[in-house]
């Protein structure tokens, strides 16, 4: 099949922009998984400066709210969550296409009996790139304008992957972390606001922390920065119809990027990062770098990063500081 052979041919292909940060560097020294926590799985946390909670997503976020990461305001461990919202609001009317046979046995359904399969897109071949290149033509305000207003229409439908509870309600803004500013902000803001992060404790259990991080306080960052529409727009339609171009050859496909980066700011254009979060011991998979490269190709900013446990040589970041030159005409941190 045709994704096969792209699987393939990306397994050999530099994976970009990789970069390489200690995680001494952002938190105190790594503390033991919680017995029994639902929250984080049993998976391994980090202590910050300020005594919050950090996962490894969680703390290489921090990394890109400083100078050195970029100064992104926004931030989200979305692992995909964020393209399937995407895709199911964006692509709604060809999703729901009933003039496609044997598409829908009930008018239950959440999705088509195809999605998920090669005959989805072959399907609606002509429908899906008419949508497709008419999002990739909106500019940063047109898509982030068409992602508000498709959410405000069919908010409350059952549609497959997309997930209502991520947000505040209609206004399509990311539920947030109530210590979710970065480290030097968090202390103040929670002692300033007890109800709120009461609410935002819930919102992190169900939603598995999968929730909004910023740079600066809650307060400080307006909401409509805050919401799905402006982290689309960030993207830009270039790369988010690209990606949905990729969920409707594969939609079940693993290896979508670990975080999602953006920023609104003044008088600037909108800018986003996808990033794929490794630690200690672990590498990219296949897919992952499919997902890295079609990011990239699509002239979105993407890129690796390495957590570690030690200092980061020197030379080590000399050498990843060359490559990320020869391949991509920037450095890394």
């Amino acid at each position: 099949p045709k994704l096969v052979l792209r699987l393939l041919q990306e397994e050999d292909s530099a994976a970009g922009a990789v970069r390489t940060i200690s995680a001494g560097s952002l938190s105190l020294p790594h503390m033991a998984p919680p017995t029994g926590s639902k929250s984080t799985g049993g998976r391994r946390l980090f202590d910050g400066f300020q005594l919050e909670e950090f996962t490894v997503e969680e703390l290489a976020m921090q990394h890109y709210f400083s100078k050195d990461g970029g100064g992104f305001l926004c931030g989200i461990h979305c692992e995909g969550s964020f393209l399937r919202d995407l895709f199911g609001l964006l692509l709604f009317d060809q999703l729901f296409d009933c003039s496609v046979e044997g598409a829908f046995a009930s008018p239950f359904q959440d999705a088509p009996l195809d999605l998920g399969t090669e005959a989805f897109q072959l399907c609606r071949v002509h429908s899906l790139e008419r949508r497709l290149r008419e999002l990739a033509s909106m500019s940063p305000c047109e898509i982030a304008k068409e992602v508000r207003d498709r959410f405000a229409h069919l908010y409350g439908t059952r549609i497959r992957g997309v997930r209502w509870d991520r947000y505040e309600g209609e206004n399509c803004v990311f539920i947030q972390n109530s210590a979710g500013s970065s480290s030097s902000n968090a202390a103040d803001e929670s002692a300033a606001s007890g109800a709120s992060h009461q609410a935002s404790d819930g919102a992190l259990t169900k939603l598995g922390r999968r929730v909004l991080w910023t740079k600066a306080k809650h307060s400080e960052v307006p909401s409509s920065d805050r919401d799905l529409g402006a982290a689309a727009g960030a993207v830009g339609g270039v790369a988010v119809a690209a990606a949905l171009r990729l969920l409707c050859e594969d939609y079940n496909s693993a290896g979508l990027p670990d975080l999602l980066l953006w920023s609104w700011q003044g008088g600037h254009l909108p800018r986003a990062r996808f990033v794929e979060v490794k630690s200690e011991r672990d590498t990219l998979a296949r897919r992952q770098r499919l997902w890295l490269s079609t990011l990239r190709g699509a002239g979105a900013e993407a890129e690796v990063c390495h957590v570690r446990d030690g200092p980061v040589q020197a030379s080590s970041k000399m050498s990843r500081r060359r490559a990320f030159k020869d391949t991509d005409g920037s450095s890394e941190e």
